[in-house]
């Protein structure tokens, strides 16, 4: 197999403790791909994704030099995978998600994930491929969630294409009702909650503070904003929330980092209404796409093709990333 073709060359190591069969870094990105043998994968696995799974998760990618790692071992009749991820460009769950979309189990965090698939259907899923083997599979996978993904950098992208953005569609939200509760009607100040959103299910850290509301959006997920954003967009009401009325899809819940209790906020949250005049630029994704917000702090959008990609008439720089069935239902274009 010439893995120069998918932008891996050979990494020679040994770490008796893992009976390293294959192994390979990805040029270009501090990314090692390793396939071993009599591993006790399940051990590890729960070892990583445990309490300690922070500390432990750097501790195995310093003596692997590097900030992704993906392991791939054989267990019965499965192909079972633990990644690891230090750094906020690539979340652990969303990878491996990437790898076995569609035909694998995937759990986990930002962090760590771990997954497995048949190797049956990953024999097929080779075969259709036209590619040699198991590993081969994992290099041309690894290599696509790269490249074939458009990466944004929200304040670099504002900038360098204020003119391209300008052409696009101006959408402006409905009006139809949304709820918002603050963060610290839901935890003290300075505590830290995990929000999960439709474009990162493996959860946002948020530290409560009184500049910080909570969204709750038509089908009940939540996400993050703040209240100088907030007030410029939305009249807030005293209305409260009805899930039942609403008809949200799911309840809305936060986390609590603590001691991982789950809070709902359909009993705290409010109503607010779009304000009249407030829109966005908007354009259909074509592709997968990342994007970085400018608060440096803030974790990646995804969109996948046919979601929109969205941009404050008022700031070029603040760009994100609405689900297409959220969009279609909630905005209409400004004519």
């Amino acid at each position: 197999m010439d893995v120069g073709k998918y932008g891996f060359k050979v990494l020679d190591v040994e770490f008796p403790q893992f009976h390293i069969e294959q192994c390979y870094k990805y040029e270009g990105q501090d990314f090692v791909v390793a396939q071993v043998s009599q591993f006790d994968g399940d051990r590890w696995t729960e070892h990583y994704l445990g309490d300690s799974g922070t500390s432990n998760t750097q501790e195995l990618l310093s003596l692997f030099s590097c900030h992704f790692l993906l392991l791939t071992w054989k267990a019965q009749d499965e192909e079972r995978l633990l990644f690891l991820s230090d750094t906020r460009r690539v979340r652990a769950l969303e990878f491996l998600d990437y790898m076995i979309a569609e035909f694998g189990l995937v759990r986990g965090n930002a962090g760590c994930a771990s997954g497995q698939i048949s190797s049956a259907i990953l024999s097929v899923q080779i075969s259709d491929m036209d590619l040699a083997d198991t590993m081969e599979y994992f290099l041309r996978m690894a290599m696509s969630y790269y490249e074939d993904c458009d990466w944004i950098e929200a304040n670099c992208y504002g900038v360098e294409n204020e003119a391209e953005i300008k052409q696009m569609k101006r959408y402006v939200k409905q009006r139809i009702a949304w709820a918002y509760v603050k963060s610290t009607d839901v935890v003290p100040v300075g505590e830290q909650v995990r929000i999960k959103s439709l474009e990162n299910e493996s959860g946002m850290l948020l530290t409560a503070s009184e500049d910080t509301y909570i969204m709750v959006g038509c089908r009940g997920e939540v996400y993050d904003i703040s209240r100088a954003k907030f007030e410029r967009t939305y009249e807030a009401t005293d209305e409260e929330l009805d899930v039942f009325e609403q008809m949200l899809d799911f309840l809305p819940a936060i986390e609590k980092v603590s001691d991982g209790e789950y809070i709902s906020l359909d009993d705290v949250a409010c109503l607010c209404y779009p304000k009249r005049g407030i829109g966005i630029y908007g354009v259909e994704l074509k592709r997968r796409t990342k994007v970085f917000p400018a608060n440096a702090n803030q974790e990646y959008f995804l969109g996948r093709p046919g979601d929109y990609l969205a941009v404050r008439l008022d700031d070029c720089t603040d760009i994100y990333v609405i689900q297409r069935e959220i969009f279609l239902q909630t905005y209409e274009e400004q004519m």
